[in-house]
Order: structure tokens, then C-alpha cells, then sequence
């Protein structure tokens, strides 16, 4: 290393090491002229300094060296490390790729068993409605020349027959006639069950009052208060939604039955951020321990004796609010009357004209 490459890159030292190159350097020109113009004083006195002086330029120079090469080696070293680093790497983000590869296989291999098996349950049910409504249709003449001969025996031997032959016959004709409606029950679940829902805006509270039309015979004699509120219009299918309202509200009036006065609200209230509808009664209620069994069909939580019916009727509304795409709940206690929840969709119900987040308007109809 040379003076000149020591002053030409003085940045890429440290300042001591510059100091001592110039000190040397002036050491030595000092001794030279010294012994040049024979003062032997001026090169003593400078021949000590300078010997020192060469002494720690050459350990400076040392130094300076050994730190370009520790530099070089660091670097060398700092190039391995990058290496082992990317390579590290490299293997990671291989190892990652493949195991999310791996795992999106997987998952296509699920979706695809998933597919299978949904086609292999919508066959099944296919099949099973199919079967059901072929059997339920071919009961119906059965059912009926029961009915019919039994209905010729009293009226063409009633007078030959003996009295419990009389009551035996009437039961047969009962049960009979009890079997057919649950045939014909069955039938329009069925019918439901294949129907497509074809969607329209609706106010609800016009199929209200149609549903409270058609109940009229089965109020006569009956004190019923009713609290029905302003519905909202939603997008749905009127005919389907009809059955719904037909439904619910015909087993509250049923159930109501013991009551003096019968009450029964209609209306909705906020639940969750999404409006939903109610039917609630104060009638004879039942434990909400047997709540599961409600919308099988032909359950029944109450005595045939006590409230006609065959079962099928929340079974239907269940289907229905499903095929909305919408969810059906209950809130009851034996003696205390019932409430049924439901919305007709996965969107909010849109109010009518002068329509409340939440109101129940009580009201004669």
C-alpha cells in the first residue's frame, strides 16, 4: 500500500491512520534534508520520531489491511449467509406451495364427494316424494269404498243389523274418512314439496284478510280478539305465503278454543337486524321439551279428542318458508299459549305504506 493510495481514498480510512501517514511523511522529509545539509543535531532529534513514526505506519498499514481483508472476508461470508438464507427460503416456500396444493386437492376431492353425495340425496327424495304421492293417490279409491260400503250397509240393513253393529260401521266410516284426509293432506305436502316458487311483490296483511275470510264458519260463537298490525310487502310466492297465514292461523283459532275471549296477534317485530313475523296465541300452548317434533309430519303434541287435525299443517308451513329460503321458530308453555316465528327469506321484509320497524295493532276483523 502506497502514500498515494493512502491520500487518494482518505474517505475509506480513519482519520488516525491519515494523521499518522502525514506525520511520517513529514518525519522523514525533515531527517532527509537533515542529513542533506549535515546537521547531525537536526537528524538526531529526528531520527528517533521517525523510527517511530515508520514503526506505527507500518502497523496502521497492517491494520488497514488486515481490515480489507477481514472486510473482503465478511463479505464472503455475508454471501455464503445470503445464500443459506435463500436457499432456506427457497425450500420453505416449496415446502408451503406443496402443502397448499396439497391441501386444495383435498378440498376439490371434498366438494366433489360433497356433489356426489347431494345428487345421491336429492335422488333419494325424488324417489321418496314419488313414492309418496303414488301411494298416497292410489289409497284415495280404497279409502273411499270403504267409506261407500260401509255407508250402503247402515242405509240398506241398518234395520237388520244389530245396535253394535250400527256403532261399528260408524267407526269404520270414522276412521275411513280420517285416513282420507290425512291421504289428501299428504298429497298436498307432496304437491307443495314439487312446486317452484314464483316470486312477487305482496302485501301480506291483503293475505291476511283473505285467510280471516275464509275462517268466518269457524268463528261463529267465538269471542276472538283480534291484534293484527301493519305487515310489509316482501317478495314472495302469494299463493304459498297464503298457505302459511291459512295455516298458522287456523291452529290458532283451534287451539284457542277454550279461551273467553281468544287472543290472537299478528304483526312483526325487529330480530336481529331483520324483521320477522309472529303468529301468537293465548291458547292452551304446549312444553317446548317436545318442540322438535312439530314439523314432522303427522306429529300431533294434543289428544285427537280434544283438537281435530291430522299433523300436516305446520309440516306444510315449514316447507314452505324454507323453499323461501327463510327460517321458522317457536315460543310456547303448556297453558299459556304459543307464538310462531318466521321470515320468508334471507333478505328483510320491505314495510308497507305506513308500515312501524315494530308494531302490533290491536283491532276487530
Amino acid at each position: 500500500m502506497t502514500v498515494r493510495n493512502m491520500f487518494a481514498a482518505p474517505r475509506s480510512r480513519s482519520w488516525p491512520a491519515a494523521f499518522i501517514s502525514g506525520l511520517v511523511v513529514a518525519l522523514g522529509f525533515t531527517a532527509l534534508w537533515g542529513w542533506h545539509t549535515h546537521s547531525p543535531r537536526i537528524a538526531g532529534w529526528v531520527a528517533v520520531p521517525a523510527s517511530i513514526g515508520l514503526a506505527l505506519w507500518g502497523l496502521a498499514a497492517l491494520s488497514l489491511i488486515w481490515r480489507d481483508r477481514d472486510l473482503s472476508g465478511s463479505g464472503a461470508r455475508a454471501a455464503r449467509v445470503k445464500s443459506r438464507l435463500e436457499e432456506a427460503a427457497g425450500g420453505e416456500l416449496e415446502r408451503e406451495i406443496a402443502g397448499r396444493r396439497r391441501h386444495d386437492e383435498e378440498v376439490a376431492r371434498l366438494n366433489r364427494e360433497l356433489r356426489g353425495r347431494v345428487a345421491e340425496l336429492m335422488a333419494v327424495n325424488h324417489e321418496l316424494e314419488s313414492f309418496n304421492y303414488s301411494v298416497s293417490h292410489d289409497l284415495r279409491a280404497p279409502l273411499r269404498h270403504i267409506d261407500g260400503y260401509s255407508k250402503y250397509l247402515l242405509e240398506e240393513y241398518g234395520a237388520e243389523l244389530p245396535h253394535p253393529a250400527h256403532r261399528y260401521l260408524e267407526q269404520i266410516r270414522q276412521g275411513a274418512r280420517r285416513m282420507g284426509r290425512m291421504v289428501d293432506e299428504l298429497l298436498e305436502l307432496s304437491h307443495i314439496t314439487r312446486l317452484d316458487v314464483v316470486r312477487q311483490a305482496t302485501g301480506l296483511n291483503s293475505l291476511v284478510d283473505e285467510v280471516l275470510a275464509e275462517l268466518t264458519p269457524e268463528l261463529e260463537g267465538r269471542h276472538i280478539e283480534w291484534r293484527i298490525g301493519e305487515l310489509p310487502f316482501v317478495d314472495c310466492d302469494p299463493t304459498l305465503t297464503r298457505q302459511v297465514f291459512a295455516n298458522l292461523l287456523s291452529n290458532a283459532v283451534k287451539f284457542s278454543r277454550p279461551r273467553k275471549p281468544a287472543i290472537i296477534e299478528l304483526g312483526r317485530i325487529p330480530h336481529g337486524g331483520q324483521p320477522v313475523l309472529f303468529v301468537r296465541d293465548n291458547g292452551v300452548g304446549f312444553s317446548m321439551k317436545y318442540a322438535d317434533k312439530l314439523f314432522g309430519a303427522f306429529q300431533r303434541l294434543h289428544r285427537r279428542e280434544e283438537f281435530e287435525g291430522t299433523g300436516v299443517g305446520l309440516a306444510t308451513v315449514q316447507r314452505i318458508i324454507h323453499k323461501h329460503g327463510g327460517k321458522i321458530w317457536t315460543e310456547a308453555e303448556l297453558d299459556k299459549g304459543a307464538a310462531f316465528f318466521f321470515t320468508l327469506g334471507p333478505g328483510e321484509p320491505q314495510p308497507g305504506p305506513g308500515g312501524a320497524e315494530t308494531e302490533v295493532v290491536a283491532g276487530a276483523r
